[in-house]
């Protein structure tokens, strides 16, 4: 079985020694970088299965990279990971908005590092499924993770995709918070953080006028209505 590779900049020594100890005992392919230039450089030449960015890591900081990556069409659908040691909304939202996936507050255990690697992955373990699910206009190949609306392609980040799939599975069933969390994003946060909203509302950006299908259900949470 070929190591998943993973790269992480942050510019603590400490912070990518423990990543690298951890990963590398889940026999991940570990690289480490302790700013934004090598690791643009590194993401470039070794194509990651994911990255893991410091928001605070020099020198054009992490989310600027994060939004750097997003624009390239060579690395704008490797999952990214945020690092931050704030706990504040506003900061995990603005990273979400500029292209991460998720986010992780240090301190952090190593369960939830790798909890929070292997939700991301687990979309790529899917490769070898040749299940295709349509709503209407909309066509979702779980195979090739892409999405068709209209016979156009859509291009979603790895949980916009993840989202769309358990929605197109659970038609015109409200699911909670704890559900999409658990289930979507693979672990238990608590209930009132923005990252389901921030993941939603850009769903349904990309989908155009068909991502009204998603409804928020107040008070209970979001359903699919194809």
């Amino acid at each position: 079985m070929i190591a998943r590779k993973v790269l992480i900049v942050d510019d603590e020594e400490s912070i990518r020694s423990l990543v690298k100890d951890i990963l590398e005992e889940q026999n991940f392919f570990v690289i480490t970088c302790e700013n934004t230039d090598e690791g643009y450089s590194r993401i470039m030449k070794s194509h990651p299965d994911l990255v893991i960015l410091d928001v605070k890591v020099p020198r054009v900081g992490g989310l600027e990279l994060c939004r750097i990556l997003r624009d390239n069409p060579q690395t704008k659908n490797i999952p990214i990971i945020m690092l931050t040691v704030q706990s504040s909304e506003t900061d995990k939202v603005i990273g979400l908005e500029v292209g991460a996936d998720d986010y992780i507050v240090k301190p952090f255990s190593s369960k939830e590092l790798l909890a929070r690697i292997n939700s991301l992955l687990r979309r790529v373990n899917r490769k070898d499924e040749a299940e295709v699910i349509k709503a209407g206009e909309l066509e979702i190949n779980i195979s090739s993770q892409t999405v068709m609306l209209n016979k156009k392609m859509v291009e979603l980040r790895p949980k916009e995709f993840d989202l769309l799939l358990m929605f197109l599975k659970k038609p015109n069933i409200v699911l909670d918070r704890t559900y999409i969390l658990e289930n979507v994003f693979g672990y238990k946060i608590p209930v009132n953080t923005r990252t389901i909203d921030t993941h939603i509302k850009n769903l349904r950006h990309n989908l155009g006028s068909y991502g009204k299908k998603i409804k928020t259900v107040f008070g209970r949470g979001f359903k699919f209505a194809p």
